[in-house]
């Protein structure tokens, strides 16, 4: 997520193309627009004496959504589950930005994007579910592999999540170019329910 996939995002997402939660794991062939969901995503090598993310797993595809959820260490603890998009570039097959919707601790859904280093962070991350309405997101975390914008999705934000079919994020360039990604909903008020009976279960 460096200078070279800023300047490539930043020549207008040419070759952006949405794919499944599987793929934001590095697993799919090149170009795929949505490459076959795998049974286990492997969960990233966590630092020594560290413990390790627990594994996690793609219950359900809807449209260009994938229902993600934890696998618990033992029968008491409850799995937990977002509804992920992730956009790459066709080319090099890097994730670019990955969309998270998923309940936080206060019971309140949390909406997540993940996008690339090298932007504007005062100036945050737009995003449009309907390309007409812009929600600003502040960055709210910045490590060497990317930075996360966060915000809690109003009934607002959750109702024209759910009647949306397109939509964009926007971010700036340190030259304060705005570079705009599209993003696809078909599918989302499906997922949104399955993610719905999955945290309403005891």
């Amino acid at each position: 997520m460096g200078r070279n996939l800023l300047c490539a995002i930043a020549a207008g997402f040419a070759g952006l193309v949405v794919a499944g939660a599987a793929l934001a794991q590095g697993q799919g062939a090149p170009g795929s627009a949505v490459p076959k969901p795998a049974q286990t995503a492997p969960a990233a090598k966590a630092p020594a004496g560290k413990p390790k993310a627990p594994p996690a797993k793609i219950e359900a595809n809807f449209g260009q959504w994938s229902l993600v959820c934890n696998q618990p260490k033992s029968k008491e603890e409850k799995p937990t589950c977002s509804l992920i998009q992730a956009l790459v570039e066709r080319d090099s097959n890097k994730l670019v930005f990955r969309v998270t919707i998923a309940y936080g601790p206060k019971g309140n859904l949390v909406l997540r994007i993940d996008g690339p280093t090298g932007v504007a962070l005062q100036k945050g991350l737009e995003f449009s579910p309907d390309e007409v309405k812009i929600y600003r997101m502040p960055f709210t975390t910045c490590l060497p592999r990317g930075c996360s914008a966060v915000l809690v999705v109003a009934d607002d934000l959750k109702r024209d999540l759910q009647k949306s079919q397109k939509g964009s994020i926007t971010v700036y360039a340190l030259s304060g170019q705005a570079v705009r990604a599209p993003a696809q909903f078909d599918g989302f008020a499906d997922g949104l329910a399955a993610l719905d009976k999955r945290q309403a279960k005891p």
